[in-house]
């Protein structure tokens, strides 16, 4: 089901509680706002920016062996 809210005078939305559980944004968190497809996207600013990267773009290296990848590239270098 979705959740529907009102945009107040100052353009301030509240996030329903259980949206807020779900994502466990608590107070004082900050919000990451974008727009993605003409939507709205909010989503919790990682603390930590280099666990919010880990995996990204593992899809890529799926058919590659990283070692041999690595070796290959290394050798180029010499040339």
């Amino acid at each position: 089901m979705q959740n529907v809210v009102k945009v107040g005078k100052r353009y301030q939305v509240v996030i329903p509680k259980k949206v807020r559980e779900q994502l466990g944004v608590n107070v004082a968190d900050k919000l990451i706002v974008g727009v993605r497809n003409a939507r709205i996207i909010m989503q919790p600013k990682p603390r930590r920016y280099s666990e919010y990267m880990q995996g990204l773009g593992k899809e890529v290296w799926r058919e590659i062996e990283a070692t041999e990848y690595v070796r290959k590239e290394r050798e180029a270098w010499g040339k």
